[in-house]
């Protein structure tokens, strides 16, 4: 399986440019998150590069914290823009089940089929003012992931979990044994020239700001990746 990906992007679109040179027609189009510039405190009317990941076909990306709104029709409005699924499996809406992300996708790509996980930050605890006051619960990814991965893994070839959680948290998710075959890791800008292997766990991030495009080859049952990264500058 042939993958690109991007994570941090910050509004930067020097990757997305490169994306045509590299795509094939099977290509699976994946973010790690934080690709707008906005945020939950700065809000802009629009998000171009949102229209860019659209017209390229994305397949998912994680909900960075930049893509977290405390607004409910923010997140309507980027669904809007967006037009394909935003994920974060951590995160519930106490007040509203018809949201605009959701904790998982399927894919298909030549036969396999491929589940897709998302995570999001946690910003503040269970049960704490700002759950109360905003109605949005945050779960600790090590808790909430292991049972989503079993049961996905029944009817799928293989799984992925976009996390937007840094290098050193998805590191521990792996140490901890999660049954993943690849984590495509975010938030921390960090750069694998390699990817870093945990059992039968491939952990990799793209370092930020549009820096680098990544270029992924994926089969399932391989303990290796190929993994490339493409400077854009």
């Amino acid at each position: 399986m042939h993958i690109l990906y991007t994570n941090d992007l910050h509004n930067q679109v020097a990757p997305l440019s490169r994306i045509g040179d590299r795509k094939r027609a099977d290509t699976l189009l994946l973010d790690g998150g934080d690709a707008i510039a906005g945020s939950n405190t700065a809000w802009r009317w629009e998000e171009p590069i949102l229209h860019w990941m659209r017209r390229l076909g994305y397949a998912a990306m994680a909900m960075g914290n930049r893509e977290f709104h405390y607004c409910r029709w923010v997140h309507r409005w980027r669904e809007q823009e967006r037009e394909f699924p935003l994920l974060a499996c951590n995160l519930e809406d106490l007040r509203d089940h018809r949201t605009s992300f959701r904790p998982w996708t399927s894919v298909e790509r030549d036969g396999v089929r491929l589940a897709l996980i998302g995570t999001t930050p946690v910003q503040y605890p269970v049960g704490s003012f700002w759950e109360r006051r905003t109605g949005f619960r945050f779960l600790d990814p090590f808790v909430c992931l292991p049972p989503l991965v079993e049961e996905l893994k029944a009817s799928h070839d293989g799984v992925f979990l976009l996390s937007h959680g840094g290098l050193k948290h998805d590191l521990g998710l792996a140490d901890r044994g999660l049954a993943v075959d690849l984590i495509l890791s975010a938030h921390s800008h960090d750069v694998t020239p390699e990817p870093v292997y945990r059992g039968g766990t491939s952990v990799v991030q793209g370092g930020s700001h549009g820096r680098y495009l990544a270029e992924i080859e994926w089969e399932p049952g391989r303990t290796r990746l190929g993994w490339t990264l493409h400077p854009t500058a």
